[in-house]
This record gives C-alpha cells, sequence and structure tokens, in this order.
C-alpha cells in the first residue's frame, strides 16, 4: 500500500508537469514527451552557464517559466521549435512534443550533444555511462505515467543525433509547411460546415413557407 502510494503521488506529479508544458506548448498533455538525464548536478548554476553558452553559440533563446515542473524550468525557442528543459540535482530535464519534427532533429539534440560536452567538461567523464541514465516519461492515452530506461547506446533511436545540418533545415520548413497546410484545412473545413448551416436554413425556411 505505502509503494502504491508511493507511485500514486509520484504520477500525480507528473501530470501536474505536463499539464503546465501543455499550456506553453499548445497540445494535449499526453503528447508531450520527457527524456531525462539523470545524473548528480553540484550547483544550479551549471544550468544557468548551459542555457548562456546554448544562446550565444547556437542563437537559442530561452525565458523562464512558471508552473507545476517540480523545478525551475525553461522555454527554449530557435525558430518554430520548441522544448523545454527542467533544472533538477538528479539532472537536465527536456521535455517536447511527440509530433514536432523541427524540435526532434534539431533544438533537441542540439541541447543534448551540448548538456554532454558541457557535462564532460565540468566532471572529466562521459555522464551517459551509467546503462540507466535516460529515462524517457509520457502519459497514456488514459493519463497514467509510463516510463522507459535507457543507455546512452540507444538514445539515437529515440532523438536523431549528428544529423545534417541540411536535413534539419528542411525538416523544419516541412513542419511549418504542414503547420500552414493544417490551418488552411481548418480554415476551409470551417467555411463548409457555415455553407452547409446556411444551405439548412433556406431548406427550413421554404418548407416552413410551403406549409403556409
Amino acid at each position: 500500500m505505502k509503494k502504491n502510494k508511493i507511485m500514486n503521488y509520484r504520477e500525480e506529479n507528473f501530470i501536474k508537469k505536463f499539464n503546465t508544458a501543455s499550456q506553453h506548448f499548445g497540445v494535449k498533455p499526453n503528447e508531450i514527451i520527457s527524456l531525462k538525464v539523470r545524473e548528480m548536478v553540484n550547483s544550479y548554476s551549471e544550468y544557468h552557464e548551459f542555457l548562456r553558452v546554448l544562446e550565444y553559440e547556437a542563437g537559442i533563446k530561452y525565458s523562464p517559466i512558471k508552473g507545476e515542473m517540480q523545478g525551475q524550468g525553461y522555454l527554449l525557442t530557435d525558430g518554430d521549435a520548441r522544448v523545454i528543459i527542467v533544472e533538477h540535482e538528479s539532472g537536465l530535464e527536456i521535455l517536447y512534443i511527440v509530433g514536432s519534427v523541427a524540435s526532434i532533429v534539431g533544438i533537441v539534440p542540439l541541447v543534448l550533444q551540448g548538456w554532454r560536452a558541457f557535462r564532460r567538461r565540468h566532471i572529466g567523464r562521459n555522464p551517459f555511462a551509467d546503462e540507466r541514465a535516460v529515462e524517457i516519461r509520457k502519459l497514456d492515452e488514459k493519463g497514467h505515467l509510463c516510463e522507459d530506461h535507457h543507455h546512452d547506446s540507444i538514445v539515437s533511436g529515440i532523438v536523431p543525433l549528428n544529423l545534417n545540418p541540411a536535413f534539419t533545415t528542411t525538416a523544419k520548413k516541412m513542419e511549418n509547411e504542414l503547420l500552414q497546410l493544417s490551418k488552411q484545412i481548418h480554415s476551409l473545413t470551417r467555411r463548409l460546415e457555415a455553407l452547409e448551416k446556411q444551405k439548412t436554413k433556406k431548406k427550413v425556411s421554404k418548407r416552413k413557407k410551403s406549409a403556409r
């Protein structure tokens, strides 16, 4: 019973976290992935320095966010690509949208590679050495927490690393085009629905006139 209470409390915290992230991403909570690099961080100043490096070296903008993140969260943006990172004593956490091609092939690998290099410089060893170092968390369709543990050797199967910059640019362009197409389809659908309602009203009006 005690174990179930702990798991329920943990799940409740993650539900709050995904709900907060969904407000910034504009998607449902179960469309968000949390990738956690589990390692001990000596000082939160390491995160602050890392964010400044990302902004200076890669042009990634960041801003603090408020909400139930179980740690200080920052929204990172690179054009239309967006991710959230959360600072923990137990390691870096990255939250991103499942279907965001631009984020998965662009900003997420950049953050992972940058953090790995940054940490190696600070601690002098591979921070991904532990076979349980990388954790993937998400909510299923029923809102329950799902977790998987991975080694660095298969992280590239989850988030592609070392991609050609040309491919990243193409992916961002494709996602923008798909987003525009989705908006156009949504607008067209609303117009068709409005026309159908007008036709229905005219038919009802004609029937009423005929009945007189």
